[in-house]
């Protein structure tokens, strides 16, 4: 057993969405949540949390060919860990990771619903070591199925 063979299933069939557009950040997050409250995913204080810990940390990442927001917020508003996929049909603008003045166009959602609070570090790191990757990013990029998308994530990402 490996130290991350513990973590249950992340990525379920109902939470990957491909080419949905959103004028901001605020706009997923109403997509989102009805979803993930409907499905027992998270708390009706959820939406909420979401949106005020994106203004306070915003979560867009400048990775290659494509950028990636990552939010999430604390582990209370959880009631199932999941990871939410969405490639967004062009762009959606979003405030970069440690600098809140600069605005990304980010092109894939991965909303993170852990329930450690710092249980998640090793599967942020193995997500964070997939997106850095240009090649595996084209490949989300080009998928024309969600389960195509569902695919690739499942044989690239390993937690």
């Amino acid at each position: 057993m490996t130290e991350i063979d513990h973590y249950p299933p992340l990525f379920f069939d109902e939470l990957i969405f491909l080419d949905q557009d959103f004028e901001d950040a605020d706009a997923f997050f109403e997509f989102i949540f009805p979803i993930l409250y409907r499905h027992g995913f998270v708390k009706s204080t959820f939406l909420a949390a979401i949106k005020a810990r994106e203004q306070l940390y915003p979560t867009a990442l400048p990775t290659q060919p494509y950028v990636v927001a990552l939010p999430h917020t604390d582990i209370e508003h959880i009631r199932q860990p999941f990871i939410s996929v969405t490639r967004v049909k062009g762009s959606v603008p979003w405030h970069e990771m440690a600098n809140n003045d600069q605005i990304l166009p980010a092109s894939f959602i991965f909303l993170l619903g852990f329930m450690e609070k710092d249980g998640h570090i090793v599967l942020l790191q193995t997500l964070l070591s997939c997106l850095s990757d240009g090649t595996f990013l084209e490949q989300l990029q080009q998928a024309k199925k969600p389960s195509q998308l569902m695919n690739l994530l499942r044989t690239n990402v390993k937690f």
